[in-house]
């Protein structure tokens, strides 16, 4: 019989973390039968470690470096399960995540996500990645439609994936450009806090400030072939580059203030979050004039 959920996992470099999330999945409290696949694209021992530590993970490996987007899709290749369920190497689940999934998933909603909290609170880069990252997607919120989120904790019926394609290829941001794909359709993702991980976040400051620029030149290059970014649009957001950082901060800055969950952290981490945001607005705005 084939698993109701097929766990996705996609990782490169990740030994130290890999353990904690695939223990978490192994402390799952669930009737709901799964199958956990990890697509590993790094030579650092990780495929090794989880073939003698965790015998049931079906271990795919690739020498060479994967694209988080191909990583999944070959994931999604071999699954067996009606139900996708994504997390990331460097997250931990709640013991209660796969049952809210397949709670979630027996809706008729195509695409369900939930939070995100911060595995590592002790470190200041750490909350300011956070912060960068999933300001959107916090714990102890209320449930909402929303048009993105993800895939560190989310969960797609695996038909949706035969209708609208695969992630594309190549280039950071692919569940970005998935989900536009689905907004064009009037589809929406459903979010439900209860359905819950914790990410260990960045701490180291040059790795957080570069990680940001690449992914948002990333996401700008990829918006641009979406969204049909023609050049006079593109050279409308370059000279427009002063107030991308501010348009950002202000989304953060508001969901912090409206929720409140982990505000005295957002105080505290708020020098090193600006910096992150001018750097992901720098490769952003790369991206728009045609770097």
């Amino acid at each position: 019989m084939n698993p109701k959920i097929s766990v996705i996992i996609v990782s490169y470099n990740a030994r130290k973390l890999i353990g904690d999330c695939l223990h978490s999945l192994a402390l799952q409290k669930t009737s709901r039968s799964f199958e956990i696949i990890l697509v590993n694209s790094a030579n650092d021992g990780t495929s090794e470690f989880v073939e003698q530590a965790f015998p049931n993970v079906h271990v795919h490996h690739f020498s060479e470096r994967k694209y988080p987007g191909d990583a999944r899709n070959i994931g999604i290749s071999v699954a067996k399960g009606e139900n996708i369920a994504f997390i990331d190497a460097d997250c931990r689940a709640k013991e209660n995540w796969l049952e809210e999934i397949a709670k979630a998933q027996e809706s008729t909603h195509p695409v369900v996500g939930g939070a995100i909290a911060n595995a590592n609170p002790k470190s200041y880069v750490s909350w300011a990645a956070y912060f960068c990252e999933f300001s959107h997607w916090m714990p102890s919120t209320q449930p909402r439609w929303l048009d993105d989120m993800p895939t560190a904790n989310l969960s797609y019926k695996k038909t949706l994936f035969s209708q609208y394609g695969s992630f594309i290829e190549g280039s950071y941001c692919s569940d970005t450009e998935f989900h536009w794909r689905l907004g064009r359709d009037g589809q929406r993702l459903r979010f439900e806090p209860s359905i819950l991980v914790s990410h260990h976040g960045i701490e180291n400051l040059r790795h957080f400030l570069t990680h940001e620029f690449h992914h948002g030149r990333s996401f700008g290059r990829v918006r641009i072939k979406a969204q049909k970014f023609f050049h006079w649009k593109r050279a409308f957001y370059v000279v427009g580059a002063p107030l991308l950082p501010f348009r950002i901060f202000g989304k953060v800055a508001f969901n912090n203030i409206r929720n409140r969950v982990y505000f005295p952290q957002f105080i505290a981490a708020l020098p090193l979050l600006i910096l992150g945001i001018i750097c992901w607005s720098m490769g952003e705005v790369v991206a728009y004039a045609g770097g």
